[in-house]
């Protein structure tokens, strides 16, 4: 279950803010108030006065849900249409945990896990001419003897942070690495000789491969957290990271995939009852709270419990459309997609 979703089962049970027929959408929403209204207030500024494509598709995200029973092991989960922009919040923190259950086997098996942190000295250039920079001079790095000899392989990830104090931002990319020694005054030889005027590369052992991962994983769905970057820096934001990657593999890494792909299960999945309905009835129908329990605590759901047969008497709450018969299932988190 998504960390956020998890804290979100519990403003379910305890929330007196939420409308009694609430959305997933809603329900995820009251879970973080201020990163939900920084996404779309973000998209809002990108989109301008006169046309809104990126803030409608935002906030359809999650605003229709329905929950699903898997046909074999009776498991539940909840499928909803998701943006997939990369300044969602709930996107980004399911695409977060997707990437860490993704590289963790990995990682974990690597015979000498470390982190490798390179960044940029700092300056007050544009963003993005800071960022084709680094881009480059990484991809170099990777190609240098020191790294093609010590590094098996890795995954990489962006990030960024503004210093409101200084103007001025600070872009750099973490590394996880499976990789022999390497002589950190090599290191940033090498990074100075690339870039220019930079020396700043820090190297060091992972002990805990699982924690680092998580920490680092959050900036392969998105390069910063808005809260943190004033609101006039926004557009710069967008455009400087439109169309770019954040995050890649090599090496030994390289088979890894950053991206959900359809399971062999994806057929198996079908419609027991919309979220509305379920949430809003959870206290009084005893299917819905089936429902619920097995969706919240993990087990299976019985065969032949579901809340279909509601809609129709509760037209203006539940959902006014069925969800289509072909499920595009995602195995490492309850969001389920569809097109």
């Amino acid at each position: 279950m998504p960390p956020n979703e998890t804290t979100s089962v519990q403003h379910i049970e305890t929330t007196r803010r939420l409308p009694a027929f609430a959305s997933f959408r809603e329900v995820l929403d009251n879970a973080h108030p201020g990163e939900a209204l920084a996404s779309k207030q973000f998209y809002a500024l990108v989109d301008g006065d006169y046309s809104t494509p990126m803030t409608d598709k935002l906030l359809d995200c999650r605003s229709r849900a329905w929950f699903i029973r898997n046909e074999d092991t009776g498991h539940v989960r909840i499928a909803s249409k998701q943006c997939r922009l990369r300044w969602c919040f709930h996107c980004s923190e399911a695409r977060q945990q997707f990437i860490t259950q993704s590289v963790l086997p990995w990682f974990q098996k690597a015979k000498m896990p470390r982190l490798l942190t390179v960044t940029l000295k700092h300056t007050q250039n544009p963003l993005d001419e800071q960022i084709d920079i680094l881009y480059k001079s990484f991809a170099k790095l990777r190609n240098r003897k020191i790294c093609k000899d010590a590094i098996r392989g890795g995954v990489w990830f962006f990030q960024v942070t503004y210093n409101s104090s200084t103007g001025e931002w600070h872009p750099h990319i973490h590394a996880l690495l499976d990789a022999e020694y390497m002589l950190h005054a090599k290191l940033m030889s090498d990074w100075y000789d690339l870039t220019g005027d930079s020396t700043i590369v820090h190297i060091r052992n992972v002990d805990d491969p699982e924690r680092t991962l998580k920490h680092n994983a959050r900036y392969a769905a998105r390069p910063s957290a808005l809260l943190k970057i004033p609101k006039s820096l926004w557009k710069e934001l967008y455009y400087a990271f439109d169309g770019r990657r954040i995050c890649g593999t090599w090496g030994s890494a390289r088979k890894i995939s950053l991206r959900p792909s359809k399971p062999e299960d994806s057929g198996k999945w079908h419609d027991i009852g919309g979220f509305r309905s379920v949430i809003a009835l959870k206290d009084e129908d005893d299917n819905a709270r089936a429902i619920f329990d097995s969706w919240t605590l993990g087990i299976p759901l019985p065969e032949g419990i579901n809340m279909n047969d509601l809609g129709e008497q509760i037209t203006d709450y539940a959902e006014k459309t069925r969800p289509p018969p072909e499920w595009k299932t995602q195995n490492n988190f309850d969001y389920v997609e569809f097109n």
